[in-house]
């Protein structure tokens, strides 16, 4: 039996298409998906969404991209517990700056950028931590700077950058993270045994 060459494009077509996963069926509702970019500030003179970062972070699903323009952003968190300037608990994020050090998430009170005057220092009894990944999976932090997020009374918190696994809970609750270009600084301290002033 010889197959005529319309057949074999039939074939070869069907072929196809099931390999691509296309089928007489539905698709599952994550194959279908693509993820979302969610820009903070202004970047090339493309004014993104959103001026928070903490605001585009609440706002991700899974696998979304949030591409900060260059900025201070004076982050104080979500109204969590957690006392962290930016708290993320959805997983496979991507947050990244778009240079890594003009994009600064930054622990200090209105004014300049990463203050080293202690005028300018958010003093909590607790203290404060940064950009915190809260025992959640595939985040990814990239290019940029996290500063200023200090310690508290007894030394808890003034992490700049923390993947928290479960800190505390005898468990880790995170798998893979990842974490390039990015600088982690306090301009403030008042000593070693008195670093709050």
């Amino acid at each position: 039996m010889r197959l005529r060459p319309r057949s074999i494009v039939i074939a070869v077509a069907a072929v196809s298409l099931a390999a691509s996963g296309f089928a007489f069926g539905s698709a599952s509702p994550q194959a279908s998906s693509t993820p979302n970019v969610l820009l903070v500030g202004t970047y090339n003179g493309i004014a993104g969404t959103y001026s928070s970062v903490q605001a585009a972070v609440s706002a991700a699903q899974p696998g979304d991209w949030i591409l900060v323009g260059p900025g201070d952003y004076k982050e104080v968190g979500a109204g969590n517990d957690e006392s962290a300037g930016v708290l993320i608990t959805t997983p496979g994020i991507h947050l990244r700056g778009m240079h890594r050090n003009l994009v600064v998430i930054d622990g200090t009170k209105s004014g300049p950028t990463c203050s080293s005057a202690k005028d300018d220092q958010i003093f909590t009894d607790g203290g404060r931590n940064g950009v915190v990944a809260l025992e959640t999976d595939g985040v990814e932090i990239s290019n940029l700077t996290v500063c200023n997020y200090l310690t508290g009374n007894h030394g808890g918190e003034g992490n700049e950058i923390w993947w928290n696994g479960g800190d505390g809970s005898g468990k880790i609750g995170m798998g893979a993270l990842r974490g390039s270009y990015i600088t982690a600084t306090s301009t403030y301290s008042n000593g070693f045994e008195n670093p709050r002033g």
